[in-house]
């Protein structure tokens, strides 16, 4: 399942993997679905299970592919003031986990320390796309 190869859930344990498992659900999307919309109340945030959706900033600003089993997109949902930043759009059919903010909220309250780790992970993940931002904005040499 895609949520085992997510690294946002690296390091819980499966207790906590079940849990989030149990009470997420599966969307499928076709080829040019809008996922959610930048400026959208971020309720949910997404683990691809298969296919390709790019995170889109604007018309003329940047993407960001996420097309790797496990990848997490919809971070905002995760982060206050819970708003999207960002358009997520399928490039072709797309299967993700979508995982609502309650509840990751209710199961970090339940296993804190595991908690702690989810965040980690999910600062890691946010430094890793803020450096490939900067690496598609650098001038080249």
């Amino acid at each position: 399942m895609a949520i085992t190869e997510s690294d946002l859930f690296k390091g819980v344990s499966q207790r906590f993997i079940t849990r989030i498992a149990n009470a997420s659900e599966e969307h499928n999307y076709k080829v040019n679905s809008i996922i959610f919309k930048k400026g959208e109340q971020a309720l949910f945030f997404y683990v691809l299970a298969a296919g390709d959706v790019h995170i889109e900033l604007g018309e003329t600003e940047g993407r960001l592919a996420v097309n790797k089993p496990g990848e997490v997109f919809g971070w905002s949902a995760l982060v206050a003031p819970y708003v999207y930043t960002a358009t997520a759009r399928s490039v072709k059919d797309t299967k993700v986990i979508k995982i609502s903010r309650d509840l990751i909220e209710e199961v970090i309250q339940e296993h804190p320390a595991e908690g702690i780790t989810v965040l980690k992970n999910l600062s890691a993940i946010i430094a890793g796309r803020l450096r490939f931002s900067y690496q598609q904005l650098a001038p080249e040499a």
